[in-house]
C-alpha cells in the first residue's frame, strides 16, 4: 500500500504511537507484526484519510491513539547506561518520534517514586527491579489504574506483571555451568566461585539456581565454595572478590551473574592465581569488551538489547490494544561470546 495525497508517515508514527520501522512494515505488508497491530494502522490510516476528505487537520485523530510507554531501569551503572543509550538511539532511528522513553533509578525508594510519577502518565510501564514488597505494591496500583505492566530482563510476581521480556535466566546459568563444566572437567576436581549482586532480583536468583542444578548433575566433581556478595558495585565486588582470593588460592572458575565486573577483573590481576580462574559472565558492554578482548574474561553470555527493546515495547503495546495473543513469557535466544567472535573495532 502507498501512501498518497496528504498522509505522511510521520503523521501515521505519530497518530499510531508505534515505530517508524513497524508503519513502514505494515503499510508495505512485509511479515512480522502482529495482525492486531496492522489493523490498528490500517484504522488510524483510513481515520487520518476521512480527516484530510473532509479538510480536518491531518493530527484530528483522537490522541487516546498514542501509546505511550516508559522503561524503569533499576540496575547497576552500566546496565541502566546500556538500555538508556539503546531507547535513545531507537527514538533517533525512528524519526525523533518518543513514543518509548526510559528512566534510572538508584534505590528502593526512587524506584517506587517513578512508578508512582512516569507510571502513572503512561499506557504501558516495563520495569527492571527487585522483586520487593514495597515495588510490587506500587505496581498493584498502577494495574488497579488499568496501566499494563512487563517484567523486563529480571522477573516479578506474576501477580504484579502481565507478561516478562528477557532470556531465560535459569537456562543461562545453566549454560554458565556447563562452559565452566565442560572446561574444568578433566581437571578432576575442582573449586569456583559465583559472584552476584542481590537474590531480590529474581534474575539473579534464577541463574544462580541453574548454575548449581546443572553442576550438581553433570559435573558434580566441581564444588562452589563461595558466593561472593558484590552489590552489583565495581568497589563491593573488588572488596569481596580479593578477600576470597587471599584466603584460597585454589579458585578455578568464576561466575559473575550480575554486575561489577571491572572490580572483579582487578581483584583477579591483584591476585595473580596461577593458573588464572575461567570466567564467565553476563552482557557485552564497554566494561566486558575490553576485558573480554584481552584475555581476562573467557566467556560472555549476551543478548542484543534492541532486539531486548523492540519485543518489550511490541508486547507493551499489544497489551494495550487488548491482543489476546501476547504471551506471559517472552524469551530472547542468548549468544555465547568470546574474545574471537567478538566484532572488530572497525567494524561496529
Amino acid at each position: 500500500m502507498n501512501i498518497r495525497g496528504p498522509i505522511s508517515i510521520n503523521e501515521i508514527v505519530a497518530a499510531t504511537g508505534l515505530s517508524r520501522a513497524t508503519v513502514d512494515r505494515v503499510l508495505n505488508k512485509r511479515p512480522g507484526v502482529h495482525p492486531r497491530t496492522q489493523a490498528h494502522v490500517l484504522r488510524v490510516l483510513a481515520h487520518l484519510e476521512n480527516n484530510a476528505q473532509a479538510g480536518q487537520k491531518p493530527f484530528a485523530l483522537e490522541r487516546r491513539e498514542a501509546v505511550r510507554l516508559v522503561i524503569v531501569v533499576q540496575a547497576g551503572e552500566t546496565f541502566r547506561r546500556s538500555v538508556l543509550e539503546t531507547v535513545q538511539k531507537m527514538k533517533d532511528s525512528d524519526g525523533g518520534v518518543a513514543v518509548l522513553r526510559a528512566v534510572a533509578s538508584r534505590s528502593d525508594e526512587e524506584t517506587v517514586e517513578l512508578l508512582r510519577t512516569v507510571g502513572r502518565d503512561s499506557d504501558g510501564l516495563a520495569i527492571v527491579s527487585k522483586n520487593i514488597e514495597p515495588v510490587k505494591s506500587a505496581l498493584k496500583e498502577l494495574q488497579g489504574a488499568g496501566k499494563s505492566v512487563v517484567a523486563f530482563v529480571s522477573d516479578l510476581e506474576t501477580t504484579v506483571r502481565d507478561a516478562y521480556v528477557g532470556i531465560d535466566n535459569r537456562a543461562a546459568g545453566q549454560l554458565a555451568a556447563f562452559l565452566l563444566g565442560r572446561c574444568l572437567e578433566r581437571a578432576g576436581e575442582a573449586k569456583v566461585a559465583v559472584v552476584a549482586g542481590y537474590f531480590s532480583y529474581l534474575c539473579q536468583e534464577d541463574r544462580e539456581i541453574g548454575f548449581r542444578s546443572l553442576l550438581r548433575q553433570r559435573f558434580p566433581q566441581i564444588e562452589i565454595v563461595e558466593i561472593i556478595k558484590g552489590e552489583d558495585s565495581r568497589e563491593a565486588t573488588y572488596e569481596a572478590a580479593l578477600r576470597l582470593f587471599k584466603n584460597r588460592r585454589d579458585i578455578a572458575g568464576i561466575y559473575n551473574l550480575a554486575g561489577g565486573n571491572y572490580g572483579l577483573a582487578r581483584a583477579i590481576d591483584e591476585a595473580k592465581l596461577v593458573p588464572r580462574p575461567l570466567y564467565v559472565t553476563h552482557e557485552v558492554n564497554e566494561v566486558t569488551e575490553p576485558l573480554l578482548r584481552t584475555g581476562v574474561i573467557d566467556f560472555l553470555i549476551t543478548q542484543d538489547m534492541r532486539s531486548l527493546v523492540r519485543m518489550n515495547s511490541q508486547v507493551l503495546i499489544n497489551l494495550r490494544l487488548g491482543s489476546g495473543s501476547v504471551r506471559e513469557l517472552n524469551y530472547l535466544p542468548v549468544q555465547v561470546v568470546s574474545e574471537f567472535t567478538l566484532p572488530s573495532s572497525d567494524s561496529k
